[in-house]
């Protein structure tokens, strides 16, 4: 076992995190899950979410066998709505070719549906002791102080050699430990901001702070400026309804439901002009900005008054939903909030 490997395992006896509600199982199941959920998001807002999750489906059967408009409301807020889908798509793919047991072999685990190298690697060692490496956010930030790696780790050379590092550092025995210990001593020590130097176990060889290199390492992503896009946002309501339609298997936000949406505001009154015969009263407009990973949308909305609630029965995967379902509503995070704001 390599000194950085013996040190994180002899440091996680003593201040590694232990009770996160998905440590002490090797349920591949439930690693697979909260890796998932844990992308791009802290592990406080994480759990709820788990618990709730694993309450609700208690294994890859019943994730597989629900409905995915259930599968999406559960995940409702996280945000980052692919991962739900994938992991509906993968439950299923289990279910039909593994016969509902999840595959023990990186090769196959590597193959479904939102599964990367990392995530794999984690499933990996968690569950099947196998020895693989890791390399989230937080794994990539401690080897790239260690090692004083000054370029941004998402550049392709970087990456490339990163993943060499953590192979490189792989313990023979105690995958499980080592594994954990590192993503813990990135989440709570070796923090992006202000990182916690005195109280690592990796200091007197850690190159950046030999060479005083901690606050700018990691090198942060070059900055690129996103692309803008416009939509126009129809908000359908009565005194105690509002009016929702299901997204479609390509678009953005499939199998939630959202406010009918349409690319200019002269597609969205012939929309009107069809479907609502003149029953209705226009009350409001105006316009909101979402910001997204990839894009900003000003969402252009439309605010709608409709005596008549019927006018509507025959849109295909329309639906009324009264004002008090909203909260709990498989809604997208940006639609909840212009309804909240507009509506409520």
């Amino acid at each position: 076992m390599s000194s950085f490997a013996k040190t994180l395992v002899k440091w996680h006896t003593n201040h590694g995190r232990k009770n996160l509600p998905w440590q002490h199982t090797t349920n591949p199941y439930f690693i697979w899950l909260s890796e998932i959920m844990l992308q791009q998001t802290q592990v406080a807002t994480v759990i709820p979410y788990f618990e709730k999750f694993i309450k609700t489906f208690p294994d890859i059967a019943s994730l597989a066998r629900a409905e995915e408009a259930h599968v999406m409301q559960l995940w409702s807020g996280l945000g980052y709505y692919s991962r739900a889908r994938n992991l509906y798509d993968a439950a299923n793919i289990i279910l039909t070719k593994h016969e509902g047991i999840f595959p023990c072999n990186f090769e196959e685990i590597i193959q479904l549906p939102g599964i990367g190298r990392s995530t794999a690697g984690a499933i990996c060692a968690f569950s099947f002791k196998q020895n693989y490496p890791i390399l989230d956010g937080n794994v990539k930030r401690v080897f790239c102080r260690f090692y004083a790696i000054e370029e941004w780790s998402g550049k392709t050379n970087v990456e490339k050699k990163l993943w060499q590092i953590a192979q490189e550092n792989l313990p023979k025995h105690d995958i499980q430990i080592y594994t954990q210990a590192i993503m813990d001593l990135g989440a709570t020590i070796c923090i992006r901001s202000k990182p916690r130097c005195t109280e690592c176990p990796l200091i007197k060889n850690c190159q950046s702070f030999q060479k005083n290199l901690t606050q700018i390492i990691p090198a942060k992503k070059p900055v690129k400026k996103l692309p803008f896009k416009k939509t126009n946002i129809l908000i359908l309501k009565n005194a105690k309804n509002i009016f929702f339609i299901k997204r479609r298997k390509q678009a953005v936000w499939r199998g939630l439901w959202s406010l009918p949406e349409f690319i200019s505001k002269k597609e969205l009154q012939i929309w009107m002009i069809k479907n609502l015969d003149g029953q209705y009263k226009v009350v409001t407009g105006g316009k909101k900005l979402a910001t997204f990973s990839h894009y900003k949308l000003e969402m252009i909305y439309h605010l709608a008054n409709i005596d008549n609630p019927n006018i509507l029965n025959d849109i295909e995967n329309g639906l009324w939903l009264e004002q008090n379902e909203i909260e709990n509503a498989a809604l997208p995070s940006p639609i909840k909030k212009l309804v909240k704001e507009i509506c409520l």
